[in-house]
């Protein structure tokens, strides 16, 4: 496996569950970009244009810290919606890793998605939110590559970790 696994997709897809059983598995440090950009954004509002300047600070905020824990020989697996500029936020990923570098986004179907997302027991994303991110991660497929999208939609993130992240 790779030094770094970026988790990625909408909310409620077992970003967070894969990426522990990552964490757990195989050795990895967890890192949660969602709990890292909170600095810019405690009250949300990530993806709101007027808030580009400060979703650059919270992405290289996250790469840098993967770095550092790359440069004392961890392994990191980051899990973070991303909530725009994905292309930007792989691009520097790629360029920093290179090689050692695996994306995955967990893409299930948008109507297993809503339903995941109801059933969770913290907070919710909401259909309106689902349905943007979506068509965000929808746009960046071919930059992102097509085999880095992951259908979850009949499978635990047990299943998915046994899956595409077996150590």
């Amino acid at each position: 496996m790779k030094k770094v696994i970026i988790i990625t997709g909408p909310g409620g897809v077992g970003k967070t569950t894969v990426a522990k059983l990552i964490e757990k598995e195989c050795g990895y440090v967890f890192l949660d970009g969602d709990n890292e950009d909170t600095e810019f954004f405690p009250d949300g509002g990530q993806w709101m244009a007027e808030n580009t300047d400060k979703l650059e600070k919270a992405h290289n905020k996250i790469l840098n810290k993967a770095k550092e824990l790359v440069c004392n020989g961890e392994k990191v697996v980051v899990d973070y919606i991303v909530f725009g500029h994905y292309a930007e936020f792989f691009s520097k990923f790629r360029k920093a890793f290179g090689n050692d570098l695996q994306i995955a986004v967990l893409f299930p179907k948008q109507s297993k998605i809503i339903t995941r997302d109801r059933e969770r027991e913290c907070w919710t994303t909401g259909i309106d939110r689902i349905k943007a991110v979506c068509c965000e991660f929808e746009k960046h497929r071919d930059e992102v590559g097509e085999e880095n999208y992951i259908d979850t939609s009949g499978q635990t993130p047990e299943e998915t970790f046994e899956k595409y992240f077996k150590c």
